[in-house]
C-alpha cells in the first residue's frame, strides 16, 4: 500500500500539529487556541501522510486521488477533510 492521507494538520508558529481522523482542522485550531489564546489561524492547514509527512491541501489532493482515497474533490484543487471523512 502506498503513501495515503491519515490525518488534517496545521503547520502554524514552526511546529505541525494533527489529530487523527475524524477530526477537522477546526478541531486542531481550537486545540492549539486552548494551549495558547493567541492563535487565531494556522499558518497552512494540510494533512500528515502515512508516511509522516505534512502535505498541503493542493498536495494532499493529487496523494488522495492517486491512493484511492477519494474519486472527486469537493473544491478542486485543494482537498479538504469533508472530502476523506
Amino acid at each position: 500500500m502506498g503513501e495515503r492521507i491519515v490525518s488534517v494538520a496545521i503547520s502554524s508558529f514552526g511546529i505541525i500539529a494533527s489529530l487523527p481522523a475524524p477530526a477537522r482542522h477546526g478541531d486542531v485550531l481550537r486545540k492549539l487556541h486552548d494551549f495558547n489564546p493567541l492563535v487565531i489561524g494556522g499558518e497552512s492547514q494540510g494533512f500528515l501522510t502515512s508516511a509522516g509527512r505534512y502535505v498541503n491541501r493542493r498536495d494532499a489532493a493529487v496523494l488522495a486521488l492517486a491512493a484511492g482515497q477519494v474519486d472527486k474533490l469537493i473544491s478542486a484543487p485543494d482537498l479538504y477533510s469533508e472530502d476523506l471523512w
